[in-house]
This record gives C-alpha cells, sequence and structure tokens, in this order.
C-alpha cells in the first residue's frame, strides 16, 4: 500500500510541476504588494467603522469591492450584478420564559436559547429518545413515534455498549436530520451538568435567513430543568444514563408534562449582500473554481473602538482582488483559464458563516460543477501554532478536509510550491481538528461535497479585536504567500 501511495504522490508532483509554465509564472510575478497595501489599508480605514455586516460600514466595505471589480473589467457573477442579496431580519433578543404545568423555571432553572430563536413551543406529549441515535447498530426511535410531539434527547458521546465502550461506528449523535425528517413539534436538548444556562436577559440585535424559518425548534436545557420535567416518570437524568449504559440497548418511552416555550418576536428587515464576479473559462467553462474571501469585519469592539480587520480579513480580501485583477489580466491577453473562476466574497463570517450559507443553498453556479473551493482567512501575519524558530513568515498554512500530506488536493500547492514559491506549506496544526478549517467559509462548501482549501497564517492574539492594525502586516510575507494561491487557482482552473 505504501509504494501504491508514494507512485500516486509521485505522479501528483509531476503532473502539477509540469503545469507551471512559463504562462502561469509570468502572471504570478504580476501580483503588486504595492497595490495591496493600498487596497488593505483602504479597507480598514475608518470610513468603513470595521466592516461589520448589517451596519453601515458593511454595506461601504461591499460598494467599494464592486468598484474595484468593476475597474478590473470584471463581469458580475449574478447574472450581471456584483450583489447576491440575502434576505435577513434584525431580531432583538429578550427575556423568555420556560413554563413547566404553569410554573417559570427561568430564574432557578435555566435554559439556554440561541439567537435564531424565535418561536412559540406548547405542548404535553413528550417522547424521550436517549441520545437521539438512528442507525441499524443502534435505534433509540424504534417503538416511539415524534411526529407532532416533543422531544427530549440527550447531550453527550452517545450510548455504550455492555463492555463501556462507545459505538464508534455510529453517525451523528444526535441525528437531527433525522428527527427534523418525522416533523416533530420541538427538541429539547439535555445538556451534562446544572450550571444554569444562558436565557437572554439583555438586548441586542441579530438576523437570520428567511429561508431557515422552518428550521427545527431546539432549546437546550440542563440537568435540573430536565429532571423537573421527568417528575411524571420518576425519573432523573442520572438515572437514565445509568439505565442506557445497563442496558446497552435504546430505552426510548413517551409521557405526558404541559410545556411551554415562549419566546419575544422582533424583527427589522435588513439587507446583507455577498459580493461576487467571474471570469469565465474557455473550452471548460461550465466548470467552476470558487476563490473566496469573507470581507466583514467586527465593526467596534470593547470602549468602542474600531477593529481594522487587517488580517482577519481584509488580508484575505485583498489577496482575492490582487488575484483576481490578474487572472482577468491574462484572460484579456488571451491566456485566460480554462474553466470558470467564481471571485466570492461572503459577508457575516462572524455570524455562522451566513454568506457562504447562502450561496451554497442559492448557488450562483450550478455545485455539481463547482470542482474546488479556496478560501482565504488571514494571510498577513505570524499565527500563534507556529512556535518552530525555523519557520519565520516564509510559510502559509494550507488546510484541507483531511489535513494529510496524502491529501489529493493538498497536493496541488504543495508540490507547486517546491517548484517555485519554496514556502513553508504546512498541512495541519498541532490540534487534531483544525478550528481554522471548521470555522470559515470552506468548511459551508466541504460539507456541500466540494474539495476545500484553506489558506491562512494561523489565528494570534490581535484576532478579533482593535489592535489587529495594517501597520503589523508583512506585506512581503502576504505577497509570496498570494504567489502561491494563484498559482494554485491557476492550476485547478486549468489541468
Amino acid at each position: 500500500m505504501k509504494v501504491k501511495s508514494l507512485i500516486l504522490v509521485f505522479f501528483l508532483f509531476v503532473g502539477t510541476v509540469s503545469a507551471q509554465n512559463k504562462v502561469a509564472l509570468k502572471y504570478a510575478s504580476c501580483l503588486d504588494s504595492t497595490r495591496m497595501k493600498k487596497t488593505l489599508t483602504k479597507l480598514c480605514s475608518d470610513e468603513f467603522e470595521g466592516r461589520k455586516a448589517t451596519l453601515r460600514g458593511g454595506d461601504l466595505a461591499c460598494e467599494y469591492l464592486i468598484k474595484q471589480l468593476k475597474q478590473f473589467k470584471l463581469k458580475g457573477g449574478n447574472k450581471g450584478l456584483f450583489k447576491q442579496n440575502i434576505e435577513a431580519f434584525y431580531q432583538k433578543r429578550a427575556n423568555k420564559k420556560f413554563l413547566v404545568n404553569g410554573f417559570n423555571y427561568r430564574r432557578n432553572y435555566c435554559y439556554n436559547n440561541t439567537s435564531q430563536q424565535d418561536f412559540v413551543i406548547t405542548g404535553e406529549d413528550i417522547v424521550f429518545v436517549g441520545y437521539g441515535v438512528h442507525d441499524a447498530s443502534y435505534n433509540d426511535f424504534e417503538g416511539v413515534d415524534i411526529t407532532g410531539k416533543i422531544v427530549m434527547v440527550l447531550k453527550g458521546d452517545g450510548p455504550k455498549n455492555k463492555y463501556g465502550a462507545s459505538y464508534n461506528d455510529i453517525g451523528r449523535i444526535p441525528d437531527f436530520d433525522y428527527i427534523r425528517s418525522k416533523n416533530p413539534k420541538a427538541i429539547f436538548v439535555v445538556k451534562n451538568g446544572f450550571e444554569k444556562l444562558s436565557c437572554y436577559s439583555y438586548s441586542s440585535f441579530t438576523y437570520y435567513s428567511s429561508d431557515e424559518k422552518n428550521r427545527l425548534k431546539k432549546v437546550e436545557i440542563n440537568e435540573v430543568l430536565a429532571n423537573r420535567i421527568l417528575e411524571p416518570v420518576n425519573k432523573s437524568v442520572k438515572q437514565l444514563k445509568y439505565e442506557l449504559e445497563c442496558s446497552a440497548k435504546s430505552k426510548s418511552f413517551e409521557f405526558k408534562r404541559k410545556l411551554s416555550f415562549n419566546g419575544d418576536k422582533a424583527y427589522k428587515l435588513s439587507k446583507l449582500s455577498n459580493v461576487a464576479a467571474v471570469i469565465k473559462g474557455s473550452d471548460l467553462k461550465d466548470e467552476y473554481v470558487i476563490l473566496c474571501a469573507h470581507y466583514n469585519g467586527y465593526g467596534k469592539g470593547y470602549y468602542n473602538k474600531i477593529c481594522p480587520s487587517a488580517d482577519d480579513n481584509a488580508s484575505g480580501v485583498t489577496a482575492v482582488m490582487e488575484i483576481a485583477r490578474v487572472l482577468q489580466k491574462a484572460k484579456i491577453a488571451g491566456k485566460g483559464p480554462r474553466r470558470s473562476v467564481v471571485i466570492l466574497f461572503p459577508t457575516a463570517d462572524e455570524r455562522q458563516m451566513n454568506g457562504s450559507q447562502y450561496y451554497v443553498k442559492k448557488p450562483l453556479y450550478p455545485l455539481n460543477k463547482t470542482i474546488a473551493c479556496v478560501n482565504i482567512n488571514m494571510l498577513g501575519r505570524m499565527g500563534d501554532y507556529v512556535k518552530s524558530k525555523y519557520i519565520k513568515t516564509g510559510y502559509i498554512y494550507a488546510l484541507t478536509d483531511t489535513r494529510y500530506y496524502d491529501d489529493k488536493l493538498f497536493n496541488v500547492p504543495d508540490s507547486i510550491n517546491r517548484v517555485s514559491t519554496k514556502l513553508s506549506v504546512l498541512p495541519s496544526v498541532s490540534c487534531s481538528r483544525s478550528p481554522e478549517f471548521r470555522f470559515s467559509d470552506n468548511y459551508i462548501f466541504y460539507r456541500k461535497d466540494i474539495p476545500s482549501m484553506l489558506f491562512t497564517n494561523g489565528s494570534h492574539s490581535d484576532t478579533h479585536s482593535s489592535s489587529d492594525t495594517v501597520d503589523k502586516i508583512n506585506f512581503s510575507a502576504m505577497l509570496e504567500r498570494s504567489k502561491l494561491i494563484f498559482l494554485t487557482v491557476w492550476d485547478l482552473a486549468n489541468n
């Protein structure tokens, strides 16, 4: 097996290296650090007020990006338009009530509700479904009907067999997709422990996509509140967990208890927009490579100070913009890509990546024809993960879904780098699951089975703060990293 793997890597390496012809290297050298500094400085200026999504600064940043794309003679990616409008709402958070048999447990037995919860739940038919596993080897839904009822499910590592070992081969726990398919009234997720959970005793604003109105009504509760709900069956959460472990099989059951969750609704319609452009390919124009970087920032942070968000993510936006300029320059000269390259600037990265979430729900180009997503999130600094004294600014993380050296997508920039930019291209970080990969827009595309890669320098102490400023950006390092990303996109779009 090792020999076969080495042969595969060898051919991937040779194929990629042969593709890096003089044309690709010529245009990579056209990337201009002076232009990049000018763009990044503009994005971080006080004029854009930290580029916070849903606020004036975010709108101004959106218009600035469109102006730049038009200046470079790119075409709008949304049927000629540069905006992909996202219908969204501000939702005012307010105190909410959780009633059990008419008694309000808000103060003594707290629960957790996310910013998206605006619903009202009333009912008395409750189904306890253990850890919510739906699998051939273990099924918590066997013998019970959850349609139109309130589902109560435990949060944790899942059931264990009679030897105390977890069923490692089962899928998602709980299986919310299966629960949703059965149209329950709501789901209460029981968290471990007795600590009080937030129930929003303060006010602020958030939003959600209007497409989410039919989402599953879900509230997290602690064990104290769960035990109160379970009183009619004389059970406690601790006891139920013990019974599940002792029997090593599902012990789901139904019971009645009058419950009511009241969520206050307060909305204000807002408009958010992704920014999209396209560089049409030639003979493979109906296949697509997405190059993206979220353009929003954090607005004003502590003490009402503007967060310039220079590295996160004005650096990524600047790199994408400069790469787009050069790719378009190549196209005008008749040397453009074979596949179409979609330039995408998603919004609302700090709000659960709502911009990219919206794109994959309503894609501007077919997802089944999208061969790869290359995302940039922080490109101009030195991240905290780099501990080696031998690795300075000449490095970049190229994170993929597996982050291993034998990953096919990772082999593209890795092979290119060996004969061109010669950076330290790192495929993984110290933790087993990279938070950078999972909490960046590339992950949204990866979940849609699109091969996805994140280029990043890694987070640092200035991330999400007012100290993430332009003067700390290393533009020479940013330029070299951008060249590698350019060559990677070139390879994906042509080979």
